[in-house]
């Protein structure tokens, strides 16, 4: 169902590259309703990311070359970048990420990273709730799941969640922020919400039981 659209960009400062872009955009193959407005979304995304890494991004990346020079320092062109995964798609609906990483110089790398669950057909958005089990109290269930994820984690002593990342679950939790895959769900939490940055974007499964596609097919 899914094509990709790339692009790339060089800017430049007196003739010095400040800042490399990169997209790699999804594009949805077909001209129905839904492939019509999911590319519409994602283009506009697309879009505004381009217009911040110009408008924003671009002048504090020459801030930082001026900056360097003055203080007879080697500069590393910043950049930014966007890339795609398309996670599931099954019957009546397809779900992929979008993760936009920004590295300023030799700081450490920043991602952001949103989702979308769709339905195939008409393209309109797949809340949470509709691809769980049948629960009342679904969210009290969903942070439940990650709790426990949490607590394993810290036992294990492999991991870098913060010492009391369970009690920020719930705050920091958003049922925007979810994808489907083949075993099910998947929970994902920003960097720095539960973790040092190392740890990446905190992921976790609400699959229960035996794995099954996401809406039946």
């Amino acid at each position: 169902m899914w094509k990709e659209i790339m692009w790339s960009q060089t800017l430049e400062r007196e003739g010095e590259p400040v800042l490399e872009l990169s997209m790699v955009l999804p594009e949805p193959e077909g001209s129905g309703p839904g492939a019509v407005r999911l590319a519409r979304y994602y283009r506009r995304l697309g879009e505004l990311w381009r217009v911040r890494w110009s408008a924003l991004l671009y002048p504090r990346a020459c801030a930082a070359l001026e900056e360097a020079r003055a203080g007879s320092r080697p500069f590393q062109p910043w950049r930014g970048a966007l890339t795609h995964r398309v996670t599931w798609t099954g019957g009546r609906y397809t779900s992929l990420y979008v993760d936009v990483t920004e590295a300023r110089g030799r700081s450490r790398p920043l991602t952001v990273r949103s989702s979308g669950t769709w339905r195939v057909r008409c393209g309109t958005p797949v809340a949470l709730p509709e691809v769980l089990p049948s629960r009342k109290n679904w969210r009290r269930w969903v942070l439940e799941m990650v709790r426990r994820q949490v607590w394993e984690r810290l036992e294990g002593g492999e991991s870098l969640l913060y010492p009391d990342a369970a009690e920020r679950v719930a705050a920091q939790f958003s049922p925007r922020r979810f994808y489907l895959t083949e075993e099910g769900p998947v929970l994902f939490y920003p960097m720095y919400a539960l973790g040092a940055p190392a740890e990446g974007l905190p992921v976790f499964s609400l699959a229960e039981g035996e794995a099954a596609p996401p809406d039946g097919a």
